[in-house]
């Protein structure tokens, strides 16, 4: 599966916030969206997933117009983790997580058999079956997340997009969500499109890392190659080294001193 995203434009009124954008997703890949605030990262997220239309261009998914899919079948292909999501207090884990299974069901059917295996697939694959009766509010911001992980995991997408999904979260539950991330990627071959703004997870994590500047692609490829001294004086007007340690796969970012 691939998704291309061909000289896409998005506008708020009169201010375009994303000119003349080209992407090409594929399955099987960790790629990371990184740029200022304000830079258009979240704008490009959303109008690639059909949250937000776009005022010109064309996504592909498989050679065919993203906006000719029905809103159930483009669900089995692509699954959506918007930066601020809300369940009834009274939601239990569970109930929350067999959402996900809506795009395969008719109006008013119950879950199958298979609908229960993939659901408890899910929760054991992001860790919270064991938290399947809690309440989604008895849940820590970390399990959580984690949970809203499960309910995109359900749909058996191809693709998982996920918009910032490390916000509001403690340094320890962002390290579990990206381990989770990279986990998933691994074992399932799900393709994984990220928002993030720590660009030292960027940098663990990705195969590949777009650079986002007002509005526009500023650089394209693989980690080690677009995060550069330069980039980050150019985007976003910092100094700093890109170190190499031995044993490490990946390099460090090391900021200068405040």
């Amino acid at each position: 599966m691939e998704i291309k995203a061909q000289q896409i434009q998005v506008a708020y009124g009169e201010y375009i916030a994303v000119k003349d954008m080209d992407i090409h997703l594929k399955k099987g890949e960790i790629t990371t969206i990184i740029g200022p605030n304000g830079s258009g990262k979240s704008t490009v997220l959303k109008a690639i997933t059909r949250l937000l239309k776009y005022k010109k261009g064309t996504v592909y998914m498989n050679e065919k117009d993203m906006l000719s899919f029905g809103s159930k079948e483009l669900a089995r292909h692509i699954g959506v983790l918007p930066q601020s999501h809300t369940a009834p207090p009274d939601f239990k884990v569970k109930d929350l997580v067999s959402y996900g299974r809506m795009p395969y069901q008719s109006f008013g059917k119950r879950n199958k058999e298979e609908d229960e295996r993939i659901i408890n697939w899910a929760m054991k694959a992001t860790g919270v079956y064991d938290l399947r009766e809690k309440s989604i509010t008895q849940c820590s911001g970390g399990e959580a997340q984690r949970v809203w992980i499960a309910t995109v995991l359900t749909q058996q997408p191809e693709m998982m997009f996920l918009d910032e999904p490390t916000t509001y979260l403690d340094i320890s539950h962002q390290l579990d969500t990206m381990k989770l991330v990279k986990k998933l990627n691994k074992e399932s071959g799900i393709g994984v499109v990220m928002v993030l703004h720590d660009l030292g997870q960027a940098l663990e994590v990705s195969d590949r890392i777009i650079v986002m500047k007002q509005g526009k692609k500023y650089g394209e490829g693989k980690p080690e190659e677009v995060v550069t001294k330069k980039m980050m004086k150019d985007v976003y007007n910092v100094d700093c080294d890109i170190v190499w340690i031995d044993g490490r796969k990946k390099p460090l970012i090391v900021y200068k001193e405040i």
